[in-house]
């Protein structure tokens, strides 16, 4: 399954949604624009316009506010992949060159600026104090989850309740907020309709996190767009090495410590992802990735039947098994 074959019955909205992203944010600034075009023809899965757009339609129908919305936070995401490629050092972004890796630190942060800036103008105009409450929740949440992974980087003594609470804030929150201001947009903006969106959209999310996080032990370069190993590298906490570190005490846990805790070389991952999977850390992450996204189904089970509720239940399947 890919995203394409799931947004079909949104493909109007998306490509209108594609021909204002790039015009939107053109200027006289040769720089920026030479960046902005490098950016389109790299662009990503577009998932937050797709669960924006599909849960507007969902009870109802999307307007103008939603394509608006659509392109706020898309913005926002953009503008956090490149910065977060600066914090990260990260050469690759999709299997092509970041915009770090070309353009470096400085013009790197500003070109993040300047797509943060868009957003707050295309709020502004926007005028709806819901949506700005919304997305001034969401961002403060996201740079707490973003912080509290650097404050917890080579921590594996944290307890799994940590782990959730961070991922959480980082991603989840994010992909939450978009079906709740799909929701909000929608012609028949309803409370409940609202509350079961944000709720669907933040076991999706935690769903995706966690499938990225095995990613990084059973996934390709070629199929992620960034090296297998990256999270271990950067002594991020994942799910998978966290389960095999705390719940083993056997001499392969002993193991796998003593090479977490030593100066690691590129020949050690390979031992890691073999004593990782032999102490189920792949298994119990995959089963948590399963669990979260059917409790997402379950968040839609109210709704009438039709092809945006079944892309929503596609997308939550995907979110756990998910290749790239």
């Amino acid at each position: 399954m890919d995203l394409i074959a799931v947004s079909d019955c949104i493909a109007d909205e998306l490509e209108k949604f594609e021909q204002r992203f790039t015009t939107v944010l053109r200027t006289d600034v040769e720089l920026i624009n030479e960046i902005i075009t490098y950016i389109a023809a790299h662009k990503g899965k577009r998932l937050r316009p797709i669960l924006i757009f599909l849960t507007a339609n969902l009870n109802g129908r999307s307007t103008a506010r939603t394509l608006d919305a659509a392109l706020i936070v898309e913005l926002i995401h953009t503008a956090s992949l490149i910065h977060d490629d600066v914090v990260d050092d990260a050469e690759l972004r999709r299997g092509a060159p970041s915009t770090y890796s070309i353009w470096k630190n400085r013009t790197s942060i500003l070109i993040g600026d300047y797509l943060f800036s868009q957003a707050l103008q295309k709020i502004v105009q926007l005028n709806d104090i819901e949506i700005s409450q919304v997305i001034a929740k969401v961002t403060r949440r996201m740079s707490e989850g973003e912080l509290l992974q650097m404050q917890l980087a080579g921590d594996f003594t944290i307890d799994e309740s940590t782990y959730f609470r961070m991922i959480a804030d980082k991603t989840a929150c994010f992909i939450a907020s978009a079906c709740e201001i799909g929701a909000l947009t929608s012609s028949n903006k309803q409370l409940a309709q609202r509350e079961q969106l944000r709720r669907f959209g933040e076991y999706l999310g935690m769903a995706f996190q966690i499938r990225d996080d095995l990613l990084d032990y059973i996934g390709s370069e070629s199929t992620t767009g960034k090296p297998v190993g990256n999270d271990l590298k950067q002594n991020k906490i994942t799910l998978p090495l966290l389960y095999a570190l705390q719940h083993s005490d056997n001499g392969k846990a002993g193991q796998l410590r003593a090479i977490i805790q030593s100066k690691r070389t590129p020949s050690d991952f390979e031992t890691i992802q073999i004593l990782v999977s032999e102490l189920g850390g792949v298994q119990y992450a995959q089963q948590k990735a399963e669990a979260y996204a059917r409790k997402a189904v379950k968040m839609l089970s109210s709704f009438v039947d039709s092809p945006y509720k079944d892309s929503l239940e596609k997308l939550a399947d995907f979110a756990a098994i998910r290749t790239e």
